[in-house]
């Protein structure tokens, strides 16, 4: 499910974090999402209206006498949006919301909106401690509203403390997770490995690729909407980790295959997004390598193949991913045959617009059983969904495995 054309609420209440909802609507927006925007008074005080207008809000309310929303409209913005965001959110709305009052605009909207709910808390770490702040926090929670930080971080009160709201980005995600509520995952174990590998050459020097590694995040992303465990096995990236997933960083191929072994006992899909280095410098030299004027001559040997070499512990469902400038698919099914997949998604990054750090892709998806499904180019979260959607119906599928 996109996210494009869906109908956002964004509650801004007052704090300083009222800033970065700025991003947040950037980023609904840069999606394809309507978004309306309800500001509190004390919001006011930090971001103004037009600020949100003219980063493309349809329409920002501020009271509720305003004469658009005099005559129950509130209720019908309540009966518009598809889900409810409220960043920041301060510890005066989460009491109200849970106390069920509604005196201003937000108040009023959160408490006419039947949809799902998310909160992200930014408030003082005395405040957030606060033992009825907890409790109010608790007992939304219990009643199905989502919240999501806040974090650890540099506070207004110049000390680092649990307080602050959580990065848009990461916010972003959270609704784009519920937006997706789906549980045909529920109970099951998902492992993604994602990102490129480093392998060092020197203290300072290494040999990588271009991988952003957003493909592998989209897909941890996703399989958490799908209800998964989800374990992220990462090269480095700075990709925001999306909300609820496990993750484990590393840097060489070596530490990428220990680790997918490691996770994948008891998995039930791998999802081999990462970028894993094909070679490594045959030596490691401790000193930097000076330069000179006779050159440099390097000598590389082959990394493990990670997949190839899965043995029993292999999970019932491993996807693989194949990156070819020629001969896309009949490269990719020899991949699928010979590192013995279930299934192996091909794509070609010389494409226009799909290319290396690109927030879209267009795949093809092979089975060694079906037609190859061809996408057409879409985000890399929803090229995500329809990955994990077809995984999904091979498990099902229960296809006698020659591999096992």
């Amino acid at each position: 499910m996109s996210i494009k054309g869906k109908n956002i609420l964004l509650g801004v209440s007052g704090g300083i974090g009222a800033y970065k909802a700025c991003e947040l609507l950037r980023l609904f927006v840069k999606a394809e999402a309507r978004v309306r925007v309800i500001m509190t008074e004390a919001a006011q005080e930090f971001v103004t209206p037009l600020t949100f207008q003219s980063l493309g809000a349809e329409e920002v309310s501020t009271s509720v006498f305003e004469p658009k929303l005099y005559s129950l409209e509130h209720v019908n913005w309540a009966d518009w949006g598809n889900i409810m965001v409220i960043a920041p959110c301060t510890a005066n709305v989460i009491g109200k919301m849970a106390g069920g009052i509604a005196d201003e605009v937000l108040s009023t909207q959160a408490m006419a909106f039947s949809g799902p709910i998310l909160l992200a808390p930014a408030m003082n770490v005395k405040m957030y401690n606060n033992k009825a702040v907890q409790k109010n926090i608790a007992y939304l929670k219990s009643i199905g509203v989502n919240f999501i930080g806040p974090e650890v971080g540099h506070l207004a009160t110049l000390i680092t403390a649990t307080g602050r709201m959580s990065d848009p980005a990461v916010i972003f995600s959270k609704t784009r997770q519920i937006l997706l509520g789906r549980n045909d995952l529920k109970g099951k174990r998902v492992v993604v490995g994602a990102g490129p590998t480093r392998e060092p050459l020197d203290p300072v020097r290494y040999i990588s690729n271009y991988s952003s590694g957003k493909m592998g995040y989209a897909l941890a992303e996703a399989a958490i909407g799908f209800g998964a465990d989800v374990t992220l096995i990462s090269g480095p990236s700075n990709i925001p980790v999306p909300p609820g997933v496990n993750i484990i960083r590393v840097e060489t191929a070596s530490q990428m295959q220990s680790e997918i072994e490691r996770f994948c006992i008891g998995a039930d899909y791998l999802y081999m997004a990462a970028a894993v280095s094909d070679f490594k410098p045959a030596s490691f030299q401790k000193q930097k390598i000076k330069r000179t004027e006779q050159g440099l001559k390097l000598v590389l040997h082959p990394n493990p193949d990670i997949l190839k070499s899965l043995g029993k512990n292999r999970p019932q469902i491993v996807v693989g991913f194949a990156l070819e400038i020629e001969n896309l698919e009949a490269r990719a099914f020899d991949k699928l045959r010979d590192k013995r997949l279930d299934m192996i998604v091909a794509n070609n990054p010389s494409e226009e617009g799909v290319g290396f750090g690109s927030d879209y892709n267009r795949v093809t998806i092979l089975t060694r059983q079906g037609k190859p499904v061809k996408l057409e180019k879409l985000p890399k979260f929803d090229v995500a969904i329809r990955i994990i959607e077809e995984s999904i119906k091979l498990r099902k599928r229960d296809v006698p495995k020659n591999k096992r």
